[in-house]
């Protein structure tokens, strides 16, 4: 079971992962609608952040980050998928790709979920809601 600290912990983890992924595919975004869908995303992802980092040290948990060298296997991933294709239907299909395994993870982890705080449960639903409103976004562009 998850208590609240790891499923705050979680998703702080996977709004990181997005900031981190988005930050990684904005320079190779070409034109105005997909450059503000990133920008519009990437807000999304650290207000959740934000809101999961301040219940952990309010509540006296210790927060932490995607590790460096889960990060840099990331970015290395998306740098050698940039060169392959780096039109705006294969960036939207990555953000898809990374999006739905986020719901996947986030439905994981809120079934798992063993705490009745409804505030953590509520930030839980906002990241699953947000996952899938980013597919849905992004699906304008492939």
């Amino acid at each position: 079971m998850i208590n609240d600290e790891k499923m705050l912990q979680f998703i702080m983890k996977n709004a990181e992962m997005g900031c981190l992924g988005i930050n990684d595919v904005k320079p190779y975004a070409d034109g105005p609608g997909l450059r503000n869908a990133l920008r519009s995303q990437n807000l999304e992802y650290g207000r959740i952040y934000h809101n999961a980092y301040n219940i952990m040290k309010h509540r006296g948990y210790s927060p932490s980050k995607v590790g460096r060298f889960v990060s840099a296997v990331a970015s290395a991933k998306t740098r050698r998928e940039m060169k392959n294709d780096s039109s705006n239907s294969h960036i939207a299909e990555m953000m898809i790709q990374g999006n739905t395994m986020g719901v996947q993870k986030i439905a994981q982890h809120i079934r798992q979920y063993s705490g009745n705080n409804e505030i953590v449960q509520n930030l839980a639903n906002k990241l699953m809601s947000t996952e899938q409103a980013n597919i849905e976004q992004m699906k304008s562009f492939l």
